[in-house]
């Protein structure tokens, strides 16, 4: 067996996977099958039976697993405001937010104040102030929590991405019992890294210092928002993470370097206290830790006198973090690291070899070859190696982001090659700045001119409408398929070593890609996002026709950036066809301005349709001061806006949307007596979109639809609808027994916030929709609720009941 440590790998992950995924039964079978099926390769092969203790590595891996997940054994349940327990620990890191700041503290001893047992785990504090610095050992007493999960999909999982840390609760704090200064070497690195960070802070503009934070010590808190987007977008936000390779570079730098003075093991022993200790700093990232472990075993190769084999040594450190922290799988920064390292490795030897490029181009002989053809074939193997990298690591940033940066394979030929001496000024700036600040603003300078330059280079890029493709999220069995066939592809390489079945497979691979991407599965998808206060919601059809109604909250911050938006780019939506917006309220419409600021090469508006109302009938100045705000920030935005009076509608195939209210020179009194209406059909589906509406225009859609029937198959057809969109988010002063006697709706969505302050819903309207037979659908119980049309027929899904 050449690579034992591979195989060890991927009895690891198989065995964390299924530890967390899958029924016990089902864990124990394939355990079952795996040793009997090495055992037989064992005998069959004759290798010596040493090799079973990595095989081994499944059913220890799973016991690690169980014993991590008692960790856990409160998640889930810290609901309430009872939880109160006491903390011992030393600070890891203070980042500071709007809200105050979040106090990350590792391995903290708690210790529940009535209920359950202590345990240890990695807590976030949050905290109106600061309490206390980097590196000190404090007693706190804090109310546990646990961290926010989705309700719609595409939202980020905090729970999950903090749990892959080590962080398995948060909590808030209550008092401080006791800081005092921590003695231990820990501290001291904790207090030297927010050391550096203030020397950033003086010696970088505001917007570097968070970027140069970022790369150098892994802390995004500073980052910010218009910049992290747009390195997201242009494919290059990889260097807003601690770099791996350049980890790697300096390590071997280290090392290399000092051996030479001081012998191998001294040299390897300084080099270990110097990289474990920037690890520590740059709190354990997966790719930094991936780099750091690799770089320890090919030293300890090295002293030994042996050679290290990447893959070995990649399974090494899977297996390494692995243990360390199974929830390590759910890392995305996990994949992606390995996956890139493993590009480079496996799929690099087929595109780029000593002969040939991309299979069938020849290298020039580097005697003959001029000076400009080396030049660009090194260009070329640069681009060739990038694209190694995102063959072995799509699929991942599909399910991270929902697009493609084509534009980031010509951007990281720039971007790479200049990230060296921004590294090198951001360890000089911060080394010269405990010095001195006029040293630090020497070094800085190299940096930050590289930094705007690739500001500038992002900016320009942006402009170019299809330089990212916007996929969506893959399904899950898709990328399966791919990362087979990518792996048959690998295997046939290795085996055959036939240039015409490496071009199959790579043919087999673009076509398995262009499956890469968010499908509907459904003829129709409506989604009722789960908004809080507010209302927000968002169909599809398989024609690609897009359409929003509605966007905003009052319960949840920056709704539309981190739920209406995260949705859209779920789903693929690269433009938003129509925005219907029933009225001009914030639970309606603060998210829709959000979008507007969104709009890029990547997401665009295309109409936004508003109530036609007379201004002239306006009552309340305020309803014509927020449709006037409205209105001029979209002329500002330069997106077509269109006015919608009863009778009005646009058809696209099968869909349909018929505007029912209001009606033209109607008489309103307030926002929600001309909050529009309507219709919307898909063959023989249909379901009605009331926004804001109560009795009054309630009865005048009745009114209104019966003068305009003109004929009594028209009548029927509205008098009975498949789904409501219940009024005022299930207000009592909505949803009257009139109306809803003449609509006779199926099924009933209500969307409001948990716990409101309205006490939406009210009890009459639920009682109202009981009577007439309508089955009631609530996002503050259910989440995101999810309506598929299909073959005439439609079914109903719950986020939290299809998440768990």
């Amino acid at each position: 067996m050449k690579r034992p440590f591979f195989v060890a790998a991927v009895m690891s992950i198989a065995a964390v996977y299924l530890s967390l995924y899958a029924k016990p039964y089902i864990v124990i079978v394939v355990g079952i099958m795996v040793f009997t099926g090495f055992l037989i390769y064992l005998k069959k092969t004759g290798i010596p039976g040493f090799y079973v203790i990595f095989i081994m590595m499944f059913p220890i891996m799973c016991l690690r697993t169980e014993e991590s997940m008692e960790k856990l054994c409160y998640q889930g349940q810290l609901l309430d405001e009872t939880y109160a327990a006491c903390v011992n620990g030393y600070i890891a890191d203070i980042k500071q937010s709007e809200n105050g700041y979040a106090v990350y503290i590792r391995n903290a001893f708690v210790m529940p104040d009535s209920w359950g047992r202590q345990f240890k785990s990695g807590l976030v504090v949050y905290s109106e102030k600061r309490f206390a610095n980097p590196g000190d050992e404090v007693k706190i007493k804090v109310t546990l929590k646990d961290f926010n999960i989705p309700s719609n999909e595409g939202q980020f999982n905090a729970r999950k991405y903090y749990t892959s840390l080590g962080f398995n609760y948060c909590a808030d704090l209550s008092d401080v019992v006791n800081v005092q200064s921590g003695s231990s070497y820990i501290s001291s690195i904790y207090r030297f890294a927010d050391s550096i960070k203030n020397i950033y802070q003086n010696a970088y503009s505001e917007q570097n210092a968070g970027i140069m934070q970022s790369i150098v010590l892994g802390d995004r808190s500073g980052l910010d928002d218009v910049v992290k987007r747009m390195y997201q977008k242009n494919g290059i936000s990889h260097i807003l993470a601690i770099s791996a390779l350049h980890v790697s570079l300096v390590g071997m730098f280290i090392y290399d370097w000092l051996k030479k003075r001081i012998g191998r093991i001294a040299s390897a022993c300084f080099s270990t206290f110097i990289i474990i200790s920037y690890l520590c700093m740059t709190g354990y990232s997966a790719s930094a830790s991936r780099a750091v472990i690799m770089i320890l075993v090919y030293m300890l190769a090295d002293v030994l006198g042996r050679t290290s084999d990447m893959v070995n040594t990649l399974g090494i450190a899977s297996v390494i973090l692995l243990w360390i922290n199974p929830y390590n799988i759910t890392n995305s920064a996990f994949w992606l690291s390995f996956l890139a390292v493993a590009g480079i490795i496996y799929i690099k030897p087929i595109l780029s070899d000593d002969k040939t490029i991309l299979i069938y181009i020849r290298r020039p002989d580097k005697k003959n070859a001029g000076f400009f053809q080396l030049i660009l074939f090194r260009i070329a193997d640069s681009v060739i190696t990038g694209m190694c990298v995102t063959i072995a690591t799509l699929p991942v940033i599909l399910i991270i982001s929902g697009q493609i940066p084509v534009i980031s394979l010509f951007l990281n030929v720039i971007v790479i090659p200049l990230m060296s001496l921004i590294m090198i000024s951001g360890i000089f700036t911060g080394i010269a700045g405990i010095l001195s600040l006029e040293a630090a603003y020497f070094f800085a300078g190299a940096g930050g001119y590289i930094l705007d330059f690739y500001y500038k280079l992002c900016s320009l890029s942006s402009h170019f409408k299809y330089a990212v493709i916007v996929t969506g999220i893959p399904d899950t069995a898709r990328v399966f398929l791919y990362y087979a066939v990518l792996i048959i592809w690998i295997c046939a390489h290795i085996i055959l070593m036939n240039k015409k079945i490496d071009a199959v497979c790579f043919v087999l691979l673009v076509c398995v890609l262009t499956g890469l991407r968010y499908n509907i599965n459904s003829d129709m998808k409506i989604a009722m996002l789960d908004v809080g206060q507010g209302d927000s919601i968002v169909m599809h059809t398989k024609e690609g026709m897009n359409v929003l109604f509605d966007g905003g909250s009052t319960s949840k911050k920056n709704v539309g950036r981190y739920t209406i938006y995260t949705y859209l780019k779920y789903c693929g939506v690269r433009s938003l066809d129509y925005v219907f917006i029933s009225h001009p309220d914030k639970d309606h419409v603060n998210g829709i301005y959000e979008l507007i600021e969104l709009c890029d090469n990547t997401f665009e508006i295309g109409t936004v349709v508003l109530p036609g109302i007379s201004r002239a009938a306006a009552v309340k100045k305020q309803a014509d001061d927020d449709m006037s705000k409205l209105e001029r920030i979209l002329k500002n935005a330069g997106i077509n806006v269109v006015y919608a009076d009863a009778g009005d509608s646009i058809k696209s195939g099968e869909f349909s949307v018929e505007c029912m209210h209001p009606c033209k020179g109607y008489n309103y009194e307030s926002a929600n007596d001309y909050s529009a209406v309507y219709l919307v059909e898909y063959g023989d589906f249909s379901m009605l979109m009331t926004g804001d509406a109560e009795k009054k225009a309630e009865k005048c859609i009745v009114e209104d639809a019966n003068r305009m029937a003109g004929d009594a198959g028209e009548s029927a057809r509205f008098m009975s609808v498949n789904i409501l969109k219940v009024g005022h988010h299930g207000s009592k002063g909505a949803s009257s027994e009139e109306f809803l006697s003449y609509v006779k709706p199926e099924n009933a969505l209500i969307s409001c916030g948990a716990g409101n302050s309205y006490g939406h819903p009210h009890m009459e309207t639920l009682q109202r929709l009981s009577g007439i037979g309508a089955k009631v659908y609530r996002t503050d119980e259910r989440g995101e609720i999810a309506v598929r049309v299909r073959d005439g027929s439609y079914k109903i899904e719950v986020f939290k009941a299809l998440k768990g």
